[in-house]
């Protein structure tokens, strides 16, 4: 450590090094400071600073882009399924096999069956509430024929994305 910083740099690197985020030299600068100034150590709440640690943010990376992306999968999956009365219902050929790959980014190799399942039940919750408005009259024969094309749609973007997860993946 080459020399003692001042209260003022301390106080700014502070929520740096309680965060984990400080480099090494700034992290050991505001620790030399902190002992040696009552001040700034009773801003630091007399507790040394923790160490990062990395594995916990990453966890915590993790956790967010996985709620994130289940909140991608339902919207689109709703989406696609407004899409199936309209004219545009031929762009869940390409919609279904993007959910799918989502699904294996979620999932993993579980998507092969929570997917299908997660559109059969969302199908028949659709169907459910447009029946209960009186926007339309449920046919269970189209709607599991509809439902079945979408499940194999998506199930080759499960597919496509676990062989390719197994192609690119680095040897560790």
């Amino acid at each position: 450590m080459a020399s003692e910083i001042s209260c003022d740099i301390c106080r700014d690197l502070l929520p740096l090094v309680q965060d984990g985020v400080a480099s090494e030299d700034s992290r050991a600068a505001v620790e030399a400071h902190l002992r040696s100034c009552p001040a700034c150590r009773a801003l630091a709440g007399d507790a040394a600073p923790p160490p990062p640690d990395g594995q916990e943010l990453l966890r915590r990376i993790r956790r967010q882009l996985r709620g994130a992306l289940i909140i991608v999968l339902l919207a689109g999956i709703l989406f696609g399924l407004e899409l199936t009365e309209g004219v545009d219902m031929f762009y869940n050929s390409l919609l279904m096999p993007a959910l799918g790959a989502v699904g294996y980014l979620v999932y993993r190799w579980k998507a092969l069956w929570r997917i299908p399942l997660l559109l059969l039940v969302l199908c028949g919750v659709v169907a459910l509430l447009k029946l209960l408005r009186g926007l339309a009259v449920i046919d269970a024969a189209s709607l599991l024929i509809w439902t079945g094309i979408y499940c194999l749609f998506a199930l080759v973007g499960v597919l496509i994305a676990g062989l390719l997860h197994f192609a690119l993946k680095k040897e560790g």
